[in-house]
């Protein structure tokens, strides 16, 4: 080996491995003789026999004394079904003096990077899959918002109309106090009258039945319609609580839409590296 830095290479190449931290099988060659070999660790390929000539017929052989004659670097990618397991191997031709004096062969496999890509591109369908589940949940969230103030107005009306009920119901009530007292009224005037105030007298009473009843159907509707009222109230409380965990919970779904993305875009970025 007369050339310097094929020297040097043959010092070096040793101990790319451990410097670099992978696995490469590295093969140095002169322009017309297979020099050395170092095999990789975890995986096998064939490779130039170290002593022997190159030799065209071999297409593998023939590419490796094509790279140096046109003194150009050539990547190639050896597919799974020719080795047992996708293969880089990068052809570098060795320059002294302004002449190729050699070749370095380095060749890596690509089983453990195509996997975990494989694996990365699974990750991105679930997070995908992930991110319509979480839109879904999103709409839906949404909807039950509007739902929820929809049906906190509807309460607001009812609460309104029912104290305008109220409102009425009192004034029956006085109406039924105020004819109650002229019914007693008008019985004690026909007391007074005698015999001719008999008939008067018999509708004053009927008067006076007719505003007791009244007056109690107005205590009864008074109190169912604050039955209402209270009734209503619970669901009003009850709606803004719910309308409060459901605009919670979209902010939430929104935060957890916002990390899937952000996830999804890193993924991206892995995998077209």
């Amino acid at each position: 080996m007369d050339s310097k830095i094929m020297e040097a290479l043959d010092m070096v190449l040793p101990l790319v491995n451990q410097i670099t931290g992978e696995d490469y099988q590295i093969s140095l060659c002169d322009r017309e003789t297979a020099l050395k070999t170092w095999k990789a660790k975890g995986f096998s390929m064939p490779a130039a026999v170290p002593g022997n000539k190159l030799d065209r017929n071999n297409p593998a052989l023939a590419a490796m004394m094509d790279a140096m004659e046109k003194n150009k670097p050539s990547v190639s990618i050896m597919p799974k079904e020719v080795l047992g397991i996708p293969v880089r191997g990068i052809l570098t031709p060795v320059s002294e003096g302004g002449e190729v004096v050699g070749l370095v062969v380095c060749a890596r496999s690509l089983e453990k990077e195509i996997e975990a890509k494989e694996k990365i591109h699974t990750l991105d369908e679930r997070l995908n899959d992930s991110l319509d589940s979480v839109d879904s949940i999103a709409v839906e969230a949404k909807k039950l918002a509007d739902q929820l103030a929809d049906i906190s107005r509807v309460a607001k009306t009812v609460s309104e109309k029912v104290e305008e009920g109220l409102k009425k119901v009192s004034t029956i009530q006085n109406n039924a106090s105020r004819s109650n007292i002229l019914a007693l009224n008008a019985s004690i005037e026909a007391a007074r009258n005698g015999e001719a105030g008999k008939g008067f007298a018999v509708v004053a009473s009927e008067m006076g039945t007719l505003a007791q009843v009244s007056g109690n159907s107005a205590k009864e509707i008074m109190q169912s319609l604050k039955e209402i009222t209270e009734e209503v109230e619970k669901v009003t409380k009850a709606v803004m609580e719910a309308n409060v965990a459901a605009t919670t919970q979209a902010e939430t779904t929104q935060e957890v839409t916002d990390n899937i993305n952000d996830i999804t875009r890193l993924v991206s970025d892995i995998t077209g590296i």
